[in-house]
This record gives structure tokens, C-alpha cells and sequence, in this order.
């Protein structure tokens, strides 16, 4: 997002129903609000799941927007009190009976689910040496810390192409080691 001006016509853009509006909000602060979700539920399919009810929420209160007002700033409040939500509810959830033939409620509980999630993060961590350090840190502060494009550079002190560039690269470096497509 290049200014104040583009967030800005994203709101006008919501508050006109259009659609296209919220696909561009989603690509631009979708990382974002899962990494804030993840870094207070520490749950993959809860922040998925959160940042999910959180753009349907945006859509739905978009008479709310204010143009003058950050979108930013709302999203991630959304996310955030939807994140906190989720977090009560766990601790308000009666104990369960222990059934030894049922199945794992949750997945994340299985550790066989865990043991393989930290076998896949040692592997990004092995990927990730292959990058220059440049590339490293874009994608840390991209990917980890859920920043834009713009604030990336900002951090860096580079032009926002040269950010995207570096992100392209270290991606098609990262799916090459990872063996993905």
C-alpha cells in the first residue's frame, strides 16, 4: 500500500459494497492479521479461522469506516478482539470426560501433528540459510512480524520494489529448497 490516499480509497471502495475492495484489503493485510492472530492464539487453524470471521466482520460493519480513518487500524482491533474471544472461550470450555477410544478433538493436541509442525519449521529454518541476508530479513519482517511492503522498506531503508523484489526472490529460493510448487 503505497499511502494514506490508497488505504483511503479502500474504504470508499468498502463502504461502495465493492467486492474487489475486500479481495485487495485481504492480499494487503491478510498476513498481517494472521500473524497477529497466531501470535496470541498460537494456534495455525484458530488464526486461520480468526482472521476468516475478521474480513467477513470488516465487510459486514463496513458503514463503520471511517475514509479519513486507517483500515489498518480497524482490521487489526477486529482481529484482536476476535483473537482475545476465542482465548476466553477456551478457558470457559468444561473439562471433557477421557474417552480412550475417541479420536483427538483437536488436531493441534495430536503429537504426532506437533512433532511433524516442528519438523516443517526446522526445515524453513534450514531454507531460510540459503538466503542472502537481505532477502532473510525481508522475509522476517514480512512473514513473522506481518508487516507491509511499505513499512518493510521503510524498516530497511530501500524503495518498496526493491522489497518486492527481494521477497520474489526469496520465495522461488524457499519453494526450490522446500521442494514445493
Amino acid at each position: 500500500m503505497n499511502s494514506e490516499q490508497d488505504e483511503r480509497q479502500l474504504v470508499e471502495g468498502l463502504l461502495k459494497d465493492d467486492r474487489e475492495s475486500i479481495a485487495k484489503a485481504y492480499d494487503i493485510f491478510g498476513a498481517m492479521a494472521y500473524g497477529l492472530a497466531l501470535r496470541l492464539l498460537g494456534s495455525q487453524s484458530e488464526a486461520e479461522d480468526v482472521v476468516q470471521e475478521s474480513f467477513l466482520a470488516l465487510w459486514r460493519q463496513a458503514e463503520r469506516l471511517n475514509p479519513s480513518q486507517g483500515l489498518r487500524s480497524y482490521l487489526l482491533s477486529i482481529v484482536h478482539n476476535r483473537s482475545v474471544d476465542r482465548m476466553r472461550k477456551r478457558t470457559r470450555r468444561p473439562e471433557a470426560v477421557l474417552d480412550e477410544t475417541a479420536p483427538f478433538p483437536d488436531p493441534d493436541d495430536d503429537p504426532s501433528v506437533q512433532v511433524a509442525d516442528a519438523e516443517e519449521r526446522e526445515e524453513v529454518r534450514a531454507a531460510m540459510k540459503v538466503l542472502s541476508p537481505d532477502q532473510r530479513q525481508t522475509v522476517e519482517l514480512v512473514y513473522f512480524k506481518g508487516l507491509t511492503i511499505n513499512e518493510t522498506a521503510t524498516q530497511m531503508s530501500v524503495p518498496p520494489g526493491t522489497v518486492k523484489s527481494r521477497l520474489r526472490l526469496a520465495l522461488g529460493h524457499l519453494r526450490q529448497e522446500l521442494g514445493t510448487q
